[in-house]
């Protein structure tokens, strides 16, 4: 809303008032030409007048309204015509009342029009108040609209420790020491203090305090030294005071509502952190512990083939744990905002071959291909964690599929981007749990190949890596038969000089 001019006097109101009394004077002309009487055309430049107070809510306008108005009517309408001079010697006493009226109407238009604009600013503020999160945009909007239904400077004090913190200062500066010392006594007393008050009355300002029955946020002052406030004026400053205290109250409950739910958040997040670890972790431990324990007590007893399999099993076993452990750091430090990235152009084919290096060892009977339509395919990433992304699709892959599947890895360009897909052919993705599969500790209902259930940590660190990246994932079905993984990288072009 803009804000409103306080003048009255000016050309537009001037404009109106000069077209009212020409269309009054033309009017008064045709009534003549009806043979309408004299008294009519007086009574319409009556009409005249009190339009003009009306409309221009002027007092300077209306007494010019009136004093024109009657000189046009005695010049032009009443005898003897075109002569200052009347038959009628009421006309100085009708001046005079016409004057009056026309002032009486003039300030009943004026403060309708301040009421109603008044009325205007405090549902705005209401409008303002609803949207409106945080200490500072709070206070902005108050000290905005007081600024608006007051046209004075508005200072805030937030509180600080036992005192208050240095003021902020709308549409005009702050007064000095004595100002400060009514700030902090209205502070302490919750009452108001400075200019034309019992207490500090030649401050600059006067203080309110913006507070509720159980908190105080702050004090708020108003230039009141030069220009008294009316008592319309205080009232309405101490309605938008209590309104501002209450949208304070909200907000601070609110955000402690939000720290609240993002604590529960945390805690559930470590109780399925510490249920997932203790629950899979238990498996892959007692199996290398057990395999271990055979190799050391049964030597001399076991067949070179048994030995190389005890062995194979520890391998195995340890490689899960370590890629376990690999992504739960990295999950927690993409929790906590610590995961730094580390962008440059990359090959995307070494990138597949050094993750498929990493996966190839525990494939279990399954072929793990790669399919790439260009060798110089270049991506601007963070490699290693752009290998960890595609070595948690292929152990995801690896786990809910049989012996014998085939699982491709993908890479082409497309519209400024690096396309990777990883596709098997096993036995696919339930539809309802597509939704669910990038999210923590999410794991389907069915066993793993290996019958470890796992942690369900490597798809959701695939969504927040890829996120970070600037990056999508998606899942999908693969035809015939099985799921394919889908994600974005920037491309980086090698630009060539000749």
């Amino acid at each position: 809303m803009r804000k409103r001019s306080r003048r009255s006097l000016t050309s537009k109101n001037i404009f109106i008032t000069l077209m009212i009394l020409t269309g009054t004077t033309a009017i008064g002309f045709l009534f003549e030409l009806m043979g309408l009487e004299e008294i009519n055309v007086y009574t319409l430049f009556i009409l005249g007048i009190l339009l003009t107070a009306v409309v221009t809510a002027s007092r300077t306008l209306s007494m010019a309204s009136s004093a024109v108005g009657l000189l046009i009517f005695n010049f032009l309408f009443a005898s003897p015509r075109y002569s200052v001079e009347a038959y009628n010697f009421g006309y100085p006493m009708d001046f005079i009342i016409l004057i009056g009226v026309s002032l009486l109407v003039s300030s009943l238009a004026s403060n309708s029009e301040r009421m109603a604009y008044r009325t205007n600013i405090l549902l705005e503020t209401d409008q303002l108040f609803l949207k409106a999160t945080g200490m500072e945009e709070i206070v902005s909007i108050t000290a905005g609209q007081l600024n608006q239904l007051l046209d004075r400077p508005v200072v805030f004090y937030a509180p600080q420790g036992e005192g208050l913190s240095a003021p902020r200062c709308f549409h005009g500066a702050p007064g000095g020491a004595l100002d400060e010392k009514a700030a902090a006594w209205t502070r302490e007393n919750r009452t108001a203090a400075g200019a034309r008050t019992a207490r500090f009355a030649q401050a600059e300002y006067l203080y309110w305090p913006v507070a509720t029955e159980e908190s105080l946020y702050g004090v708020l002052g108003v230039a009141a030294g030069e220009r008294p406030l009316t008592e319309m004026e205080g009232s309405l400053v101490r309605s938008l005071l209590s309104e501002c205290a209450l949208t304070l109250e909200r907000d601070f409950y609110d955000q402690k509502r939000r720290e609240a739910a993002a604590q529960m958040r945390d805690e559930k997040l470590r109780a399925d952190l510490l249920r997932s670890i203790s629950h899979d972790l238990r498996t892959p431990l007692t199996s290398i512990s057990g395999s271990a324990g055979l190799l050391h007590d049964q030597d001399g007893r076991l067949s070179p083939e048994q030995k190389a399999q005890l062995i194979l099993d520890i391998r195995d076993d340890a490689l899960w744990l370590l890629g376990t452990v690999e992504n739960l750091l990295a999950v927690t430090r993409m929790e906590d905002g610590r995961m730094t990235l580390h962008l440059r152009p990359e090959l995307m084919s070494e990138v597949i071959s050094e993750a498929m290096e990493r996966t190839e060892k525990y494939a279990g009977g399954r072929q793990i291909t790669a399919q790439q339509e260009d060798d110089l395919l270049m991506a601007r990433i963070d490699a290693r964690l752009i290998v960890q992304v595609i070595v948690n699709l292929i152990d995801n892959a690896i786990k809910y599929t049989p012996e014998g599947t085939t699982i491709r890895v993908c890479a082409r360009a497309e519209g400024g981007q690096v396309i990777v897909s990883v596709a098997d052919d096993g036995p696919g993705i339930p539809q309802e749990a597509k939704q669910r599969v990038f999210e923590m500790f999410y794991t389907t209902a069915k066993g793993t190949s290996d019958g470890r259930r796992g942690l369900g940590l490597g798809l959701a660190l695939c969504r927040s890596i890829i996120s970070a990246h600037g990056g999508s994932i998606r899942v999908a079905d693969n035809a015939p038969h099985g799921a394919v993984f889908t994600f974005t990288l920037q491309e980086e072009r090698i630009k060539c000089h000749g």
